[in-house]
């Protein structure tokens, strides 16, 4: 079984378990909260009144803090929720946008907090958890210190005080403070000095500025903490404590760390804790990815670099041939127009002259354009987008089913569209099969990497295809092999050919001046919106503090997050 398919079962199970708990959680409006067995922690329900403690914190990225000598946050661990790869919204760019995140429960879809003066902003739908909890528990107090005058404006309604200082020092002696003499049901702290010193600095801890800022804010912790074990009634209350960035920052991580999914993303890396002293630990890792592939091969760039087989005569496909062509391609830009990466025709032209076929790019798409004998028009059959700096599998076929004939294109082994071409003819030509380059006119040059391409006489099944789309290389144990009219692994690291290891052995001749590079990256990794499931997103925040006071999270509230349990 392919780690594709591996890959997607885990997925499958891990989603079915979250509808699950939504389903019996989210189904209608409770009038009162479920036993706290059946969604929460493991905390006991015998004890006192619920408080919380949630310190947020700009631009701390995970893995900086993770790394940082930081002893007071580690000392929580033990009893907390914890991950240094939770996630931000990686498409929110702004602090304000992150906030909103970490105090509606929803993203910016809903919330739409998108700039700092809240134009358009949402919140009367989707107010913050404060308010949810006010409106909830009437007789709740709740206070907020910020520095920041739009957080203290805008996402602390709700609070019986709200205050603003200066220093994260002053927001730091609040919440000490408050602890020492207050009853307050939540308390909520914001620190912002760890993203000043990022945003001058850099936001890594080859800045010592930056390693300083988050070291002196765990020192903040670790005064919080005591002031909060010293309570009169601490061993009567039951309290979590969230700990959380808003968002990390934007820093060139070396390029053997940078896995070219999500948890690259160095602005979108946060850290998320959620301790109490009854929960047992839990460290929730980094996924699963993508399948590793390396190697060496070339990359075909402008009209010269490029590669051909001049007898090319059984990569012909006349008007009744099955066929499946697979291969992996890594672009390296975001858009192009019309280049091909691999066609068989005498050009590839405006109008769409000759009989034959061709795989091109187009926008951030792909296409397999073909023209036939018979059919007065070209036709055109459009595969998915390709995001730059990815290796992607790209496969198309030509299937009969009664009596019709159905070009079909998939990426990464996912179906993405069809169309019938039962009365366009034979595609057969006497041009060479070109890898790269095609002759002709009105289209851009190819920027990209192609490797591993497979050519079968044979549909292959749909199945099969999403099974071995995403393994780095073809072997006898696929159930097609005997099909193969050709395979090239395009990684022979040397030499002037591409060979082909297929029965055939009709090798690609290189072209121009071209070199082997090296790569090591992934291939096929999974979306950042199936990958975030599997980690804390800051839209979490509000659902594990609602579940922490015994408030049913109800569907009309529409909530993008989810709670974490500690088992």
């Amino acid at each position: 079984m392919g780690q594709k398919k591996k890959y997607q079962g885990i997925v499958f199970g891990i989603m079915c378990s979250i509808l699950a708990i939504a389903v019996i959680s989210c189904n209608k409006d409770f009038l009162k909260a479920l036993p706290d067995k059946n969604y929460s922690d493991t905390t006991s329900v015998s004890y006192g009144q619920r408080k919380v403690l949630y310190l947020i914190v700009d631009g701390a990225r995970g893995t900086s803090v993770n790394s940082a000598n930081v002893p007071n946050i580690k000392a929580l661990l033990p009893n907390s929720i914890y991950s240094w790869v939770a996630l931000s919204d990686p498409d929110s760019t702004r602090d304000v946008s992150n906030w909103a995140n970490m105090l509606t429960g929803v993203k910016k879809e809903k919330h739409l907090v998108l700039n700092d003066n809240l134009t358009g902003a949402n919140l009367a739908n989707y107010p913050v958890v404060l308010q949810r909890i006010k409106d909830e528990k009437p007789t709740a107090k709740m206070v907020a210190f910020s520095s920041s005058a739009i957080f203290k404006n805008n996402f602390t309604t709700g609070t019986a005080v709200s205050e603003l200082f200066d220093t994260d020092e002053q927001i730091k002696t609040a919440v000490v403070n408050n602890i020492n003499t207050d009853t307050a049901s939540l308390i909520l702290g914001h620190f912002n000095d760890i993203d000043e010193a990022g945003a001058k600095y850099g936001y890594d801890n080859s800045a010592p500025q930056y390693k300083a800022a988050i070291e002196k804010f765990d020192g903040y912790v670790g005064a919080i903490m005591d002031a909060l074990k010293k309570r009169k009634n601490y061993q009567n209350e039951e309290w979590l404590v969230v700990i959380a960035s808003s968002g990390g920052g934007k820093f060139a991580i070396p390029a053997n760390q940078n896995d070219n999914t999500v948890f690259s993303n160095t602005a979108a890396n946060t850290f998320t804790i959620y301790y109490s002293s009854r929960y047992k630990q839990r460290v929730i890792g980094k996924p699963f990815t993508g399948n590793r592939y390396l190697g060496k091969t070339v990359r075909l760039y402008g009209e010269s670099v490029r590669a051909e087989i001049d007898t090319a005569d059984v990569f012909n496909l006349g008007d009744t041939t099955k066929f499946t062509i697979e291969l992996k391609v890594k672009k390296n830009e975001d858009k192009f127009f019309w280049p091909s990466i691999l066609g068989k025709r005498h050009e590839w032209s405006s109008g769409h002259p000759s009989v034959g076929w061709v795989i091109y790019l187009e926008d951030a798409y792909w296409y397999f354009e073909m023209r036939g004998t018979k059919d007065g028009d070209y036709r055109q059959c459009r595969g998915a987008d390709l995001q730059k700096g990815r290796w992607h599998n790209l496969s198309v076929k030509c299937e009969i089913r009664a009596g019709k004939r159905f070009i079909r294109t998939y990426t990464d082994g996912n179906f993405n569209n069809e169309m019938e071409i039962t009365g366009s003819g034979s595609l057969d030509n006497n041009n060479p099969l070109k890898l790269g380059f095609l002759n002709g006119n009105g289209h851009g040059t190819p920027d990209v990497y192609v490797s591993d391409i497979r050519f079968f006489k044979v549909d292959v099944p749909d199945a099969v295809i999403g099974n071995y789309a995403c393994e780095t290389s073809i072997s006898e144990a696929h159930p097609y092999y005997s099909f193969l009219a050709a395979y090239w692994p395009g990684t022979d690291g040397q030499g002037d050919k591409l060979k082909d290891v297929g029965p055939q052995a009709r090798d690609f001749q290189l072209k121009g001046d071209y070199k082997w590079e090296d790569f090591n990256d992934l291939i096929c990794p999974p979306p950042a919106e199936a990958l975030a499931v599997f980690v804390p997103q800051t839209t979490d925040i509000p659902a594990q503090i609602i579940n922490w006071f015994r408030i049913p999270n109800r569907q009309s509230w529409g909530l993008d997050g989810r709670v974490w349990l500690d088992q």
